[in-house]
Order: structure tokens, then C-alpha cells, then sequence
């Protein structure tokens, strides 16, 4: 289902059930007639919104063009993290769910046989995906790169998050990539010292 709000007089769509792909935190006053109440300490709980990337700073709210934009996150997820399935396919029809990868690489199959899942074009197992208002703060939020459940950084994981984009930044990357990638890290840090009520 489509969250719809007016920006500037005109109609625009800021997101999907609970997640605003195409509104960021810092935008919520700039829209009204919101069909999320984007203020509303029980709504906040529930919803997530885009996270500021740097270069997107000049795009307003609904131009969006990826919304479902994320940043690779090479560190250890949270130990105690639900994680959900994944439906895979063969030839034929055939489907099988099994447990995120992420979670236990091997698995105990059909006849008590272990599988173990192995990996081939693997994009790490998390990413950075958004903010939320969560406990009175500003969050970042990261999905399982496995089972796509989103979580918050949080309990410390939001510093190894930032670490782990800071490392990355630090890797035969290009400067001005670079720069990008520790404003990304930077920027995932400060919310965290946002603590006004919403």
C-alpha cells in the first residue's frame, strides 16, 4: 500500500506500508497532508525512513528515483537477531524454504543430512538501509543480507557499522568515494545524538 503527502501543492508518494523509501528524516516538516502521521509518537515507532545519503541532499521529498537504495555492511550482525527464510527455486517448480544462511551456514536436511549453503557472488552479510525513531533517538536500520529482515543498529553495532564503512572507505576506493563513504559513516553516528521529540 502507497503513503501518499503533499509537497509544494502536489501530491507525492513517500512510501510503502511502514517504510518511507522516498522521504528522509530530515524532510518529514516539509511535507503535509501526510497520510502518515509523520509526528505521531506511535507512528514513529513503527515506520522507517530513506537514510541520508550525501549526494541525494538537493533531491526532495518523492524524486527518489532508488528507493531501495542500501550500503553493503561487512561486519557481524547481532547475535540474538531474528532472522527469517529464503525460498529457493529449481527447475521444474520446485521450491524449498530454509533458514537464513546468515544465521547457520549449515542446516540439517532431509534424512538428517547437513547442507551446508555455500556462496557465489555474495554481497555481504548485511546492508544499511535506513533511519527510524526508535526509544526516543534517531537509529540506522540494516536488513540481513539473507532473510532482508530489518533491524536496528544498535547495543554498540551502530559503531560497527560506522567501522565497517569506514574500512571499506579505506580501501583502494577513490578519494572522492572515499569522502563519501566516511560522510555516510559520519552521518549514521549523528542521529544518534538526535534526541528533540519527534
Amino acid at each position: 500500500m502507497g503513503e501518499y503527502a503533499y509537497y509544494h501543492g502536489e501530491r507525492v508518494k513517500i512510501g510503502t506500508c511502514e517504510d518511507m523509501l522516498y522521504l528522509r528524516w530530515d524532510q518529514r516538516h516539509l511535507v503535509t497532508k501526510s497520510e502518515t502521521p509523520l509526528f505521531d509518537e506511535k507512528v514513529l515507532a513503527q515506520i522507517r525512513f530513506r537514510f541520508p545519503w550525501p549526494e541525494e541532499d538537493n533531491i526532495e521529498p518523492g524524486g527518489f528515483r532508488d528507493p531501495f537504495r542500501a550500503l553493503r555492511l561487512d561486519y557481524e550482525q547481532p547475535k540474538d537477531m531474528d532472522h527469517g527464510s529464503l525460498q529457493f527455486h529449481g527447475t521444474g517448480g520446485y521450491l524449498v524454504n530454509l533458514p537464513c544462511p546468515e544465521a547457520n551456514p549449515i542446516i540439517n536436511g532431509y534424512g538428517g543430512r547437513l547442507i551446508t549453503i555455500g556462496k557465489n557472488g555474495y554481497e555481504g552479510p548485511a546492508q544499511l538501509i535506513g533511519q527510524a525513531w526508535r526509544g526516543g533517538r534517531l537509529v540506522g536500520i540494516a536488513q540481513c543480507n539473507g532473510c532482508r529482515y530489518p533491524y536496528r543498529l544498535e547495543d554498540g553495532y551502530e559503531e560497527a557499522a560506522a567501522v565497517a564503512i569506514r574500512s571499506a572507505a579505506d580501501r583502494d576506493n577513490p578519494e572522492g568515494h572515499r569522502n563519501r563513504l566516511h560522510e555516510i559513516a559520519d552521518r549514521l553516528l549523528a542521529g544518534y545524538s538526535v534526541k528533540a521529540t519527534a
